[in-house]
């Protein structure tokens, strides 16, 4: 598995199936991390279980991250969503579709 460190303490590990996100995304980081998502293949499942989201900049890039790594594969399977984003995955219709999968989700305390 590759390693990718970002600031704020933001770490990404990842192989041909899965992509982990651990640490904190922020406002700050999330861009980042959307721009670095970019250059990646086709991962088809992704783990937040170590992962929190610290505000609603980033819990929009989170949304905007899922919507790029859905559009290179047929099923996305999220392991362990922050509340947050599954929230934001169900307000924006993103899961009506079927092509996400929410596995495990969290039930995390709202961020602020």
């Amino acid at each position: 598995m590759e390693h990718y460190s970002f600031s704020g303490g933001l770490e990404a590990g990842f192989d041909t199936e899965r992509l982990s996100l651990s640490g904190d995304l922020t406002g700050v980081n999330s861009r980042d991390l959307l721009r670095w998502l970019q250059t990646l293949p086709a991962i088809p499942s992704i783990d937040l279980a170590e992962l929190d989201i610290e505000d609603g900049v980033a819990a929009t890039e989170a949304v905007n991250a899922v919507r790029l790594l859905c559009s290179r594969v047929a099923r996305l399977h999220i392991i362990a969503a922050p509340q947050v984003l599954a929230h934001n995955l169900y307000r924006t219709g993103m899961l009506a579709n079927g092509t996400i999968e929410l596995v495990d989700m969290r039930e995390d305390e709202a961020f602020g």
